[in-house]
């Protein structure tokens, strides 16, 4: 990936569709699996060689959200459940 590290959304005021170009894994990988469940939503117009990726898809699609805050015992009470799953998970499996 020569160094590439670019992820842009472009998109026209009340455009339909958003062009997406990424070098970051997690979000290619996303495209990707779109692209394989919407296709006629999501389209892959370009892997480039530099390895990023560039996709089309609808305005519809993008959100800006930021991440949930916690109290300290929301936290807690996640954890547990987490560790009581994983415990539960283990012992079917084992």
């Amino acid at each position: 990936m020569d160094g590439c590290n670019e992820n842009v959304i472009e998109f026209m005021t009340n455009g339909t569709r958003a062009t997406l170009s990424f070098s970051q894994g997690r979000y290619k990988s996303a495209i990707r699996k779109l692209a394989e469940k919407h296709p006629e939503d999501c389209r892959i117009i370009a892997d480039n060689e530099d390895g990023s990726i560039c996709a089309h898809v609808p305005v519809s699609w993008l959100r800006i959200s930021p991440p949930r805050q916690y109290t300290e015992e929301q936290r807690q009470q996640m954890g547990e459940r987490l560790r009581q799953n994983r415990s539960e998970n283990t012992a079917t499996q084992g």
